[in-house]
């Protein structure tokens, strides 16, 4: 994600101008990325890609197990390491994103991409509150199955993915599909975590819990992306490289939380499959449902079928520290659908590119 994050607005600059409506549907044709490259060829590089970043995500997961285990890392040090990461490395992570940009797209485009990816939240959050009743979740786990199902891991495996499969261009779509993310995730999420915790107490939540730093960071970002603020010097370095502590401390923690609980029940329940199912596939179906009826750009259209796809987001441990969230419930999610989207991230892309 470190990667993907310092350029996920400088990857503007990919074809941006020069992007015609005949460039921008061959970006769509399935995994086109080079006249000398058959479909197949190409099609074999992106699922190796896509493997290789999930290898490396469980890597560092596992070294974050294996600290717990031999007592390196304990739940006190997860709680505090949190903290540094939520208030600290991940604002500077966005801000920087937008700061090292080296162009932006039309005010336009960010305004479209902007108003379907709010869109695309507002049908998942509708199926999050459905579900969880369908399936009676009980108290005190309700909110990280909200959680689980409405927010997934765009940046650290979603950028890689997308720029894999379809190009670079794609992230110029995934990068303003990220913003309203990152302004949900610190509202929203914190509400579904911190209204229905662990311990089935409700933590009372004013403006000024929820006005963090990383919604300023986040509202600092929109505000720079809208104004053409970007590519400014030192400033955005130091917050890029600031933000790049966020992935690994991440994943470590979420290797740590893993530690905590006997091998037989790192895969969860029944429930947790089926809310696996739902965060990985159904959600994406029901976007590409409703979203093909009016979208007419197919990459923008991948693009949000796709994200909509990916693995429960990793930051969603580290918010069940802070806000006392059910971290075991959140761990277990995080580890199931991440494994189960090795094999749903390549059949959702073929999926895609096939129909556009």
């Amino acid at each position: 994600m470190v990667a993907a994050s310092r350029s996920l607005l400088r990857c503007f600059v990919v074809g941006w101008k020069e992007e015609s409506e005949e460039g921008r549907l061959a970006v769509a044709v399935p995994f086109a990325r080079g006249d000398e490259k058959t479909a197949d060829g190409a099609m074999a590089e992106g699922i190796l890609e896509i493997f290789q970043q999930m290898v490396t995500l469980f890597a560092i997961v596992g070294v974050g197990y294996g600290a717990k285990r031999a007592g390196v890392m304990d739940t006190a040090f997860d709680r505090q390491l949190s903290k540094v990461i939520i208030n600290l490395a991940l604002p500077a992570m966005i801000l920087g994103a937008v700061l090292t940009a080296d162009e932006l797209p039309s005010f336009q485009n960010i305004l479209l991409t902007f108003g379907l990816a709010c869109g695309s939240y507002g049908l998942v959050v509708a199926i999050a509150y459905g579900l969880t009743a369908i399936m009676r979740i009980s108290v005190g786990h309700r909110g990280v199955f909200k959680f689980m199902l409405c927010f997934g891991n765009v940046g650290f495996i979603g950028f890689p993915v997308l720029s894999a499969i379809f190009g670079q261009q794609a992230l110029i779509y995934a990068a303003v599909f990220n913003l309203p993310f990152n302004f949900l995730v610190f509202t929203i999420g914190i509400i579904f975590l911190a209204q229905d915790n662990a311990d089935s107490s409700k933590v009372r939540l004013g403006v000024r819990k929820l006005v963090s730093p990383a919604i300023v960071s986040c509202l600092i970002a929109i505000a720079c992306t809208l104004l053409n603020v970007h590519s400014v010097p030192v400033v955005g370095d130091a917050f890029a490289t600031l933000g790049s502590l966020t992935t690994p401390a991440a994943l470590l923690i979420i290797g740590s939380s893993l530690a905590d609980l006997p091998v037989r029940e790192l895969i969860g329940g029944f429930r947790l499959w089926v809310a696996a199912l739902f965060r990985l596939v159904v959600n994406p179906l029901a976007i590409w449902g409703v979203f093909h009826l009016f979208v007419s750009d197919p990459l923008l259209l991948a693009v949000i079928v796709v994200v909509s796809g990916m693995p429960v987001a990793t930051n969603g441990t580290m918010l069940c520290y802070q806000y006392g969230g059910d971290t075991k419930t959140m761990a277990q999610g995080t580890f199931v659908t991440t494994v189960l989207s090795l094999l749903t991230i390549p059949l959702l892309a073929t999926f895609i590119t096939v129909l556009s």
